[in-house]
Formats: structure tokens, sequence, C-alpha cells
């Protein structure tokens, strides 16, 4: 019966400080409550270092006048975004697949052939506000936020278990078998 209490007590205590390192924040996009566990600057500067990557792993198209136009029009679109502060990079991939993308911090990439397959100024404008949505909703964020939370529970769930059944080996093993889905 100790054992048990004990197992009880320790989970409680467990998922406390794992719920205690999380927090909510309000989506600036939807206005809702969302599991964030991290700060804006902490986004900015992910975002920065993948930005960096993507740069190194990519080639990037060169020329000026379109360059200045997908500015224009994203700069557009982010000025009216629910994000307006942020500091919005956006870069002209050169690959002929019809695909954009965004990076946490405000990196939004265009492929020289999703410009090619354009028809119209609003139709860049429609891309780069689906991209600036999934920077300004957090997505990338919330994604790591619930990893995070999955991780916590299953280390929970194999110290409870090691905790349970006496054996750290069994804990190691639930935690390790859980954190699959994580």
């Amino acid at each position: 019966m100790a054992l048990r209490s004990t197992a009880v007590l320790t989970m409680a205590c467990l998922l406390g400080l794992g719920l205690g390192l999380n927090g909510c924040a309000v989506n600036p996009a939807t206005g809702g409550a969302n599991l964030v566990l991290m700060t804006e600057n902490k986004e900015k500067e992910i975002g920065k270092e993948e930005h960096e990557k993507v740069l190194a792993s990519s080639s990037v198209y060169r020329d000026e006048a379109l360059q200045a136009y997908v500015e224009r029009v994203g700069n557009d679109v982010a000025r009216a975004s629910h994000r307006p502060d942020l500091d919005y990079t956006f870069t002209i991939i050169d690959s002929p697949e019809i695909n954009a993308f965004a990076l946490p911090g405000g990196y939004v990439y265009v492929n020289r052939g999703l410009l090619t397959f354009m028809n119209s100024e609003a139709e860049l404008a429609a891309v780069l506000a689906h991209e600036i949505g999934h920077i300004t909703a957090r997505h990338a964020v919330q994604r790591q936020a619930r990893g995070g939370l999955a991780k916590t529970a299953a280390t929970i769930g194999g110290v409870v278990t090691a905790v349970a059944t006496g054996s750290g080996y069994v804990g190691s093993q639930i935690s390790d078998i859980t954190s699959i889905w994580a």
C-alpha cells in the first residue's frame, strides 16, 4: 500500500512540475488559448537558425525585380496580419517545384516554380497569406509544445511504473516505448 501511495504522490509531483513548465498563451490569429513552451524571442531565434539551414541547402533565385515584388506583396499581407510587428523575410527558392513554406519567426519561402504557375498578384498574395497565417498562428511552436508535453507524459509514465513495480528497468522500458508515440 505504501508503494502505491508513493507512486501516486510521485506522479502528482511530476505532473505538477510538467504542467508548471508549460504555459498557455493567446493565439494572435484565433484569440484562443494555446499551449506554448517558448517565448517569441526563442521562436525568432529558432526561425533564424532554420533560415540559415535553408539558405545553406537551397539555391536562392536571384532576380532583384521579382524579389522586390514578392517582398512588396508579402509585406502588404504581413501588415494586415495578426502579427504585423514581426520582421518578415521573403525568399525565392530556385526550384521548379510548385511549393511555398514558412518557418517560425517570420521566414517565408516561395519556389520559383510556384511563381511561374501564378496568374495574378492576388494569387501570390493568397499563397503568402497562407504562409503568414502559419507564422501568426504559431503552428510550429504549438507542434513543439505538444511534442514536449507528450515526452513529459512518457517520462512520468516511466517513473510511475518504476516506482509502482520497484523496477527501474521496467520503468525505463515503459518510458522508451511510450516516447515512440510522443
